[in-house]
């Protein structure tokens, strides 16, 4: 009787895991087909509208990158966030720091959470950050501060299936403003997309 019990305690147990388990990755030499989307370097900066991205072109924004102004009084300087906000069905690759890694071209991205880091829909990330001080001074903070090209990883839910994905992007402080080169995602589920690739 206990092993009975004990056997459908796992089958259950088994059955509700399935909904987690992560596909198994497919072969690294495998060409994935993606589906590109030109941005033409549009510009992220303060004071404009931000820049929303339909990833599969169902006409539903996936994406919004723009600059939120924050004024922080107990610090005395004014903060400008460069933010991407994810839409419920797209997600964001993020650490406990709240940060997104940036991934060079040619590397796998992965579907599932890796090293410190977990997928998570609607999600607001700040990729870096301007401050300016009491005194009129400038400091940028930020790990995708020095990114020229680099890969920023998302996922999309299209029929409850995963597409992997990427937007590449710049960073450029001296002129205050991040800009968006292209996009990508696969054009089939549970397929690992290399970034710029």
């Amino acid at each position: 009787m206990f092993k009975k019990l004990l056997c459908i305690s796992l089958i259950a147990f088994g059955v509700s895991c399935k909904k987690t388990v992560t596909p198994v990755p497919n072969n690294p030499t495998e060409e994935v087909e993606m589906e590109y989307l030109l941005l033409n370097d549009q510009e992220v900066k303060p004071f404009q509208d931000g820049v929303m991205i339909d990833l599969n072109r169902d006409q539903k924004p996936d994406l919004l990158f723009y600059v939120m102004l924050v004024g922080d009084h107990i610090q005395k300087q004014d903060r400008f966030h460069y933010n991407v906000l994810s839409s419920i069905r797209t997600s964001i690759l993020v650490n406990s720091q709240e940060q997104t890694p940036s991934f060079l071209k040619g590397t796998t991205i992965p579907i599932s959470n890796f090293d410190g880091h977990a997928w998570y829909p609607a999600s607001e990330i700040t990729l870096i950050e301007k401050r300016v001080h009491e005194n009129s001074s400038i400091t940028w903070h930020g790990n995708w501060l020095t990114a020229e090209r680099a890969y920023l990883p998302v996922t999309l839910s299209i029929n409850n299936q995963v597409h992997g994905g990427w937007v590449e992007l710049s960073s450029d402080p001296v002129n205050g403003k991040i800009i968006l080169h292209r996009a990508a995602i696969t054009k089939r589920p549970n397929k690992l997309p290399r970034a710029g690739i």
